[in-house]
């Protein structure tokens, strides 16, 4: 087999190991109850669509700015998990025994990322077609031309990024660790030696107490701390609680859902030991879960000093902190290797249950609520059974 086949190959072994994996009746479930909701989806995204084609239609800037930019940043998303699925296939231990040079590696890597990336703007350039078809604008195909070339330079800056600083591993992982700039934290030391001992380090994949400073991180933590500060200056410009108070909920869970890492959960280290699934989720959910109420008492103690009054908003959205966080727990148990697949679940989720209940109701919450029990059911059997 050729060299520049190589990722490719291993990452469409892996999809033909994980359908063989499944029970016949998980897979039947699988196919008719995805296939009738994915039925439904359309459907209804092509009724909505008819409904407002009026509207759609005379609003240009949708289809000329709006629909580009949508799918850039869901190219960029999309090239992102293509890409780190890719550069971990080429840099799998079990490989470094082949005389596969950086460069080959790189580019078998970039191969299999650009037959993903061909096949979804493929995809892009139809749905977003049929869409122009449906609302009747006046040119479909130049409205999903632009829309595909914006989600191939999403997808190819990702790609980009992923694969420039592509290194051959050559160091163990301590080495590597203790390589990288970073700090010791003897707060995480201490809340992390309860037992089971070190596992949200392990989780994590940090030295035991150590902090490890990353670009991505430090990103992510700046525009956090932006939007607190933009929505805290907001309540305090208009002398109303709302601003601070969302802000705090949405930031709140932006960093559980960054924080949380679940693969401990799939390793016959842990899942051998004497510890239940219950308590070994717990447990690496635990400092997640703090860091997420402290991100949430900073705006949301503002919100309450701005607007006494509005106390029942700031209770409103602690109870909802928990419930969404508590929510995504479980779609981090169930996808315990792929985090990014498990926030674009939870966030396509979440997304749909609250569309679907501005037709229907609360109701639609039962349906949801049934998922992730679901979910939580599947976690549990994989972490006792493998």
């Amino acid at each position: 087999m050729h060299h520049d086949r190589l990722v490719l190959y291993l990452l469409w072994t892996d999809l033909r190991t994980a359908l063989r994996g499944i029970r016949k009746g998980d897979l039947a479930w699988l196919v008719l109850g995805g296939g009738v909701l994915v039925a439904y989806g359309i459907a209804d995204i092509v009724f909505a669509l008819a409904g407002y084609a009026e509207t759609l239609r005379n609003a240009r800037l949708i289809w000329t700015f709006e629909a580009p930019a949508a799918t850039a940043v869901l190219g960029l998303l999309l090239g992102l998990a293509a890409s780190r699925m890719a550069r971990a296939k080429a840099l799998a231990p079990f490989l470094r025994p082949l005389p596969l040079s950086l460069v080959a590696r790189r580019r078998a890597a970039l191969l299999a990322v650009s037959c993903f990336g061909i096949s979804l703007a493929v995809i892009v350039v139809g749905l977003t077609g049929l869409a122009g078809l449906i609302v009747a604008i006046d040119d479909p195909l130049a409205s999903a031309l632009r829309a595909a070339a914006a989600f191939v330079s999403g997808f190819a800056a990702a790609t980009f990024c992923a694969l420039a600083d592509m290194r051959t591993p050559v160091d163990p992982p301590a080495l590597a660790h203790a390589s990288q700039p970073g700090f010791h934290l003897p707060v995480l030391g201490r809340l992390d030696r309860a037992t089971p001992r070190w596992l949200n380090a392990w989780a994590w994949r940090l030295p035991a107490g150590r902090v490890l400073l990353a670009v991505p991180w430090i990103v992510a933590g700046l525009a956090l701390g932006i939007v607190m500060v933009l929505a805290t200056g907001a309540s305090f410009a208009t002398r109303q609680a709302v601003p601070a108070a969302a802000a705090a909920t949405i930031g709140g869970i932006a960093v559980f859902m960054l924080a949380l890492r679940c693969h401990p959960l799939r390793s016959p280290v842990l899942r051998t030991a004497p510890i239940g699934f219950t308590r070994a989720w717990l447990r690496l959910m635990r400092l997640p879960l703090l860091l997420s109420v402290v991100f949430f008492s900073l705006p949301a103690s503002a919100a309450v000093a701005v607007q006494p009054s509005a106390w029942p908003i700031s209770v409103g959205c602690v109870l909802m902190l928990f419930i969404l966080n508590a929510a995504y727990g479980v779609f981090a148990a169930y996808f315990a290797t792929a985090p990014l697949t498990a926030a674009l679940s939870f966030v396509l989720a979440i997304a749909y249950a609250y569309y679907e209940s501005l037709e229907y109701g609360r109701t639609v919450l039962l349906g949801l609520a049934g998922l992730i029990a679901l979910l939580w059911h599947q976690a549990r059997r994989r972490y006792r059974n493998g």
